[in-house]
């Protein structure tokens, strides 16, 4: 009921508690929207969120997708977040997110490759991390994205050893197509970015980008916009599945 008046799509919305965490012994709350797919091989969109939401206040967003992508999502939030708990930081991001991904391929996907990574804002942080690790990943889609933690602030290395998600040196680790998200006014995260981002990813691994007019940090997906969002991930995702 919390999650208010929902998309109707072919599958179910369930609440998972996915754990425990082997160091902290705490859970990590996700919502799966699961398909009534017959192919095995349906893609699952793990998706790693922005700052200052949750689960819930992401859920109509992710029945869209669910509903109109032909795949199943699976949004979780990170510890401290939401109804996760332990605390909030860079690390812990990162063992959140590969709890995630082992939980998806043994409850959902089955198979890396049938997993595609969705990291929003923040959220490249700990998709970037994983996705320099994992050479079977299914693809990688960064959606306002930035180079690194600092970069945000600074474009200045002289503090290089006190930045926080890299995204910068791990997109170049990537052995999957990724796909880039950008809105042209993005005041929070410049373009220059995702611009950046776009030119570090390897050759073999690049997808045409979406650089979104008149869009800026947050709102990409609001209004008419969302048609055409939804039109390139499906363009995305049948590029993945003529790869397969």
């Amino acid at each position: 009921d919390s999650l208010g008046s929902l998309p109707s799509f072919n599958g179910s919305v369930e609440a998972v508690k996915i754990g425990p965490q082997k160091k902290t012994g705490t859970y990590i709350a996700a919502l799966l929207y699961r398909r009534h797919a017959k192919d095995d091989d349906t893609k699952t969109i793990v998706y790693s969120h922005g700052n200052a939401t949750d689960v819930g206040a992401m859920a109509g967003l992710q029945c869209l997708i669910a509903k109109n992508v032909n795949c199943h999502v699976l949004v979780y939030d990170y510890s401290g977040y939401g109804e996760s708990g332990g605390m909030l930081g860079e690390k812990m991001t990162y063992r959140d997110i590969e709890l995630v991904f082992q939980w998806t391929i043994d409850n959902v996907a089955k198979h890396e490759r049938n997993i595609v990574l969705y990291g929003q804002s923040v959220g490249s942080g700990p998709s970037c991390f994983l996705a320099s690790r994992k050479p079977d990943l299914g693809g990688l889609i960064l959606h306002s994205p930035f180079t690194s933690g600092l970069r945000v602030l600074t474009p200045s290395r002289v503090l290089g050893c006190l930045d926080i998600f890299p995204n910068i040196d791990r997109i170049k680790k990537a052995s999957c197509k990724v796909f880039i998200i950008h809105g042209q006014k993005d005041k929070e995260v410049p373009i220059e970015h995702g611009l950046s981002l776009q030119a570090a990813v390897r050759d073999d691994c690049k997808s045409d980008p979406w650089w979104v007019p008149d869009k800026g940090h947050n709102d990409i997906v609001e209004g008419p916009n969302i048609v055409q969002y939804i039109n390139r991930l499906n363009q995305f995702m049948r590029l993945l599945r003529d790869e397969d």
